[in-house]
């Protein structure tokens, strides 16, 4: 009896062991469920990097296309050379008409001389661009001329210079003149707008001069703006004034040269110009005087056409050039004025002439 009781609770003992080890794997199974963090379904992927994209699209474009496309590797197209109008440089024409004319181009370019619209010369500039080209048979002829270069380049659209060459050659003494200084050859420099530049004065005396300073033009246009040019040492000041005002103040160039313009129009009549080169320490240490006159010419009935009061220094070819835009116009001025001009290289002071229109 005691022997079946005995065996009856151990029995009972291992079983209890049994459930309550059971229990407690259950229990720490279910702590270790609510400890993991909740998995959310269906969550986006990580949003993908520019370096991921870009390769991503190369990848694409290969596929399309067959050739392999390096990030980031396609260089932005250079724009296309700026090709410049020529320019000139030099200008010298002797009173035989023979001429040196020198200027800066494309480099390798081929450059025609044209005088008035006529190709008389040809010549190719360097590899820096700068070119020459000697004029001599033949030489310029008596008279006025307009010179332009053009510039051609192979697959390019010829540029014609925007600058001109404006001459003037004189005529030889008669044998029987008396003696007297010889004109010389008048050159200038014309840009596409304001005043010329003189390279050669048309008289051996040379232009107005005072020490290092000298006066190349004095200009006005039909509203009284005045513009004056001439040489100086370089970097030096000059100074301006009309009527002893002043007017105008400047440094001359790397070159010498300087241009003033007044900002206050002139009046009608006459005028003294006075040029002063000033020193470093203020004191003028050069001095011009010129006096000259604005003459304003009411027009004549005929509506289409002007007048002009000729001056010293004016010529047929540059009177065109300034109210029609090209020199080569003097032979309208000439035709409309035969009554008074019997030579159109010849004109005085004093004259007045028409200027007719012309389409």
């Amino acid at each position: 009896m005691s022997r079946t009781v005995f065996g009856l609770v151990a029995v009972g003992a291992v079983v209890i062991a049994i459930a309550l080890g059971v229990a407690w794997r259950g229990k720490m199974t279910e702590q270790a469920a609510i400890d993991r963090p909740p998995q959310v379904v269906g969550a986006p992927a990580a949003a993908p990097t520019p370096d991921t994209l870009t390769t991503a699209t190369a990848q694409k474009d290969q596929a399309a296309t067959g050739f392999q496309i390096m990030a980031g590797s396609a260089p932005a197209a250079a724009p296309p050379p700026v090709i410049r109008a020529p320019t000139f440089d030099v200008a010298r024409i002797g009173t035989d008409g023979r001429a040196v004319i020198a200027g800066r181009a494309a480099p390798g370019a081929k450059i025609v001389l044209l005088d008035g619209g006529r190709e008389i010369a040809k010549a190719e500039s360097d590899a820096r661009g700068e070119w020459v080209i000697i004029v001599q048979d033949p030489p310029l002829a008596v008279g006025q001329h307009e010179l332009r270069v053009v510039q051609h380049i192979e697959g390019k659209a010829p540029l014609t210079s925007e600058q001109s060459v404006v001459a003037v050659v004189p005529e030889p003494p008669a044998a029987s003149a008396p003696a007297q200084p010889r004109a010389e050859t008048l050159v200038m420099i014309s840009p596409p707008s304001g005043a010329a530049t003189v390279v050669q004065p048309p008289t051996t005396a040379g232009l107005p001069k005072a020490a290092d300073l000298s006066l190349s033009t004095v200009d006005y246009d039909d509203r009284g703006h005045v513009t004056v040019s001439g040489l100086a040492a370089p970097g030096t000041v000059v100074r301006a004034y009309v009527n002893d005002r002043m007017v105008a103040e400047g440094v001359a160039a790397s070159d010498g040269r300087w241009r003033l313009k007044p900002a206050e129009p002139i009046g009608e009549g006459k005028h003294l110009l006075r040029l002063d080169r000033i020193a470093q320490d203020g004191r003028p240490v050069a001095r011009l005087e010129l006096p000259f006159e604005r003459v304003v010419v009411a027009p004549v009935s005929n509506s289409d056409a002007r007048r002009l009061h000729i001056v010293r220094g004016d010529n047929l070819w540059n009177i065109a050039q300034a109210h029609y835009g090209a020199g080569w116009h003097h032979t309208v001025i000439f035709a409309a004025n035969k009554d008074q001009v019997k030579n159109p290289h010849l004109i005085y002071p004093g004259q007045i002439l028409s200027l007719p229109k012309v389409n």
